[in-house]
């Protein structure tokens, strides 16, 4: 059976693109639709594969494209011609990329890992005059698939799907190694921080409440958004973006790892956890479900929201059961995920 698997954007290596690699292997002859793709931003098996996208492709330098080309998304979803031989469409959607017109006979699953790829509020106020076309749009465009899966209880109810099979994502589990106690030499010298989602803002008063506190501090993740305060604070190691294994090596003497991302899933938290260290993030719902131990959740980005948080760590760090920690932060692992998602696409059929 011919298969297309589609997912909104293929420009930089994400956590979707790991789960669209998993999904890759499950169907070794198929071919991938997506709405921006930008040739040679995705190291690996994707790029093997026939890639088909949409005429937004040609606008494309990151995911800028689609705040710029928000009022297009329906247009260059709907247009993308979908090959004649293809009878089974898996769609990994971030919300947009399920308005494919798919013909009456293709067998179609859905997988939804996430609903906000784009954030709405910090649109432009011409763009914004779209979002009730473009919201209507992708929400009745869900009513096009009888097998709908979504990526957490948190989304299924946001969502209000409640028939939808919850299946929850995974990540490079194999990228971070866990020092046994008889080889570790516990000592914690650094708080590391990552830098993903978090305004310049934000990043200020994390930096000024660790000096505060004469703390040693890491950095890592995209940082050109946060150039000037290396001046301002040159007593951070600012060590760039890197790949899990980098992240692992880091984590390992951490006192605690702090990681406010916004993503469908809190796969850098859970790394912390593989390694044996605590956690800190954002204290929402999404992370409440899935980080049921180990973590400290962060009420507000203020020095007395700050400061209750970092007590929590400075009485526990010590202390932890850092196996517990490394079984909760493999309890999501690749092989639930496939044979999750095998079961899920009906793979045998």
């Amino acid at each position: 059976m011919k298969t297309a698997i589609a997912i909104d954007s293929l420009l930089s290596r994400d956590d979707s693109i790991f789960l669209l690699e998993m999904v890759l292997n499950l169907f070794p002859n198929s071919e991938i639709y997506t709405i921006a793709h930008k040739q040679g931003g995705i190291l690996g098996p994707v790029e093997t594969r026939p890639i088909v996208s949409s005429f937004l492709t040609n606008r494309t330098k990151d995911t800028s494209v689609f705040k710029k080309n928000f009022w297009l998304l329906p247009s260059a979803v709907k247009a993308m011609p979908l090959h004649s031989s293809i009878e089974k469409v898996i769609v990994i959607s971030r919300g947009y990329v399920h308005g494919l017109n798919l013909p009456s006979h293709v067998e179609r699953y859905l997988y939804i890992l996430d609903w906000g790829l784009i954030d709405q509020t910090k649109l432009s106020w011409m763009q914004k005059i779209f979002v009730p076309y473009v919201n209507d749009w992708r929400e009745k465009a869900l009513t096009k698939y009888m097998k709908i899966a979504v990526s957490s209880e948190t989304l299924k109810e946001y969502l209000e799907l409640p028939n939808a099979e919850v299946i929850q994502p995974t990540y490079r589990t194999e990228e971070y190694p866990f020092v046994k106690d008889e080889d570790h030499n516990f000592m914690f010298t650094h708080q590391l921080l990552f830098t993903h989602d978090l305004s310049l803002e934000e990043f200020r008063t994390m930096a000024q409440f660790f000096m505060s506190k004469k703390e040693m501090v890491r950095v890592l993740g995209p940082d050109a958004h946060l150039e000037v305060l290396r001046k301002e604070f040159p007593q951070i190691e600012f060590a760039g973006d890197h790949c899990e294994a980098t992240s692992a090596l880091y984590s390992h003497q951490a006192k605690a790892v702090w990681d406010f991302s916004k993503s469908s899933f809190p796969s850098k938290s859970f790394g912390a956890l593989a390694t044996g260290r605590p956690a800190v993030t954002r204290d929402i719902k999404l992370n409440r479900e899935f980080l049921t131990q180990g973590a400290h959740f962060l009420k507000a980005f203020t020095a007395e929201a700050l400061e209750e948080v970092y007590q929590e760590v400075e009485a526990s760090y010590m202390s932890v059961d850092r196996r517990s920690l490394r079984r909760l932060g493999l309890k999501w692992n690749e092989r639930l995920f496939k044979s999750r998602m095998v079961k899920f696409l009906d793979k045998n059929s």
